[in-house]
């Protein structure tokens, strides 16, 4: 059942979550832009995450749902109790200095687990695929997202949890690092912590279909809590080792750790949109933490009070929180409109934005998303 509540103004209430950012600064930042877009992107336009082709369908998405978009005629109001997914070709992609996308032949390729183990292992695409399969939602983030952007994206991922292969290759007491290989020539490591947890997932489906090219395919991996430039596309290697390897990105300076910080963001109304005075506008938006659970969201206009917003707790731990408020424009005039978040370990944003990355290098950014709006007589 919805918890929507009563119809917000028409011309908002048929618009989904849109955010525009300068293209070229996204370009510059760790490599990470936007998968096929304009020099200025838009981050995409979610609807309700229910399959189409049935416009009257509801409830809750499905391992295989798609996403809408505003355009779908069926948005006669704003969707508050359905979890967004991002479609595919909205994902943001990593570009590096070296190298082309590679194709991988899956009829050739292989993932290889070895190094510091007992029992090395390698196993090819079928092998991969006749083990016990996990799907979830969850959310993939490049570092050098900056605030309010949108290099962030939450889809349905199917694979094989590594755990399964733990099983199997046995690491050594002192394999304290994993060191990642891919079929671009890209490397990075972790802590070996960060590789044995539980919902640690060896991907080769997003959204119900296998992982495109840009994306990884045949086969990428996901740690929970851990930003992209920890997650390796097209990886052939797993190699446990005893000492920390400095990475692609960690040796241009980006943090060697690349742990997720608790964020916020407006993304209703549009930045830069004009309201009739007296409207009700439904502030919206995601908020995420990695591993952390969002406790609470507030938003804040004109440098007065926060004020508590509505969650939309996710059915999947590692998807982002989504939030609303109402409020009512009082006059002509510009509104800027803040929002912070608080996650299960007490943190609470408050560091302002600094510039277009929002301090994002080197470890990401947790800077407070303002906005601006305008009430406009008409």
């Amino acid at each position: 059942m919805s918890d929507s509540p009563h119809k917000p103004a028409e011309k908002l209430s048929r618009r989904g979550f849109l955010i525009m950012l300068t293209g070229s600064a996204l370009a510059a930042a760790a490599g990470c832009r936007p998968q096929d877009m304009p020099p200025v992107p838009t981050l995409y336009a979610p609807g309700s995450g229910i399959q189409p082709p049935n416009p009257a369908s509801t409830g809750e998405p499905t391992a295989a749902a798609s996403v809408g978009t505003f355009r779908d005629p069926r948005f006669g109001e704003i969707i508050y109790d359905q979890t967004l997914l991002t479609e595919v070709k909205d994902l943001y992609i990593t570009q590096y200095d070296y190298g082309n996308t590679p194709e991988v032949d899956p009829t050739t390729w292989s993932l290889t687990v070895d190094g510091l183990v007992e029992s090395p292992l390698t196993l090819n695409l079928e092998a991969i695929k006749a083990l016990p399969a996990h799907e979830d939602m969850r959310v993939l983030e490049c570092i050098s997202d900056p605030v309010g952007g949108n290099l962030i994206g939450n889809l349905m991922w199917k694979g094989v949890l590594f755990q399964e292969i733990l099983k199997q290759v046995k690491p050594k007491p002192e394999a304290t690092f994993v060191r990642f290989y891919a079929a671009d020539g890209y490397s990075t490591s972790v802590k070996v912590e960060w590789i044995t947890q539980p919902m640690t997932l060896l991907a080769y489906e997003m959204n119900g279909e296998p992982l495109t090219v840009p994306h990884g395919f045949p086969l990428r991996i996901h740690m929970p809590g851990l930003y992209g430039q920890k997650m390796p596309r097209w990886l052939t290697r797993i190699e446990f080792i005893d000492f920390d390897y400095t990475g692609y990105w960690e040796g241009r300076g980006w943090s060697n750790i690349a742990a997720i910080k608790t964020r916020s963001m407006v993304r209703l109304p549009d930045a830069g949109g004009e309201v009739k005075p007296g409207a009700i506008v439904v502030i919206q938006g995601l908020a995420f933490a990695g591993k952390r659970d969002i406790t609470q969201v507030e938003v804040q206009i004109d440098g007065g009070e926060w004020m508590p917003a509505t969650l939309k707790t996710p059915k999947d731990p590692l998807s982002w929180t989504q939030w609303y408020l109402e409020w009512t424009i009082p006059a002509p005039g510009s509104y800027q409109i803040g929002v912070r978040a608080t996650d299960s370990e007490g943190f609470t944003q408050e560091s302002e934005s600094t510039g277009i990355f929002g301090g994002a290098f080197p470890n990401g950014t947790d800077a407070i998303h303002r906005t601006i709006i305008t009430g406009v007589e008409g």
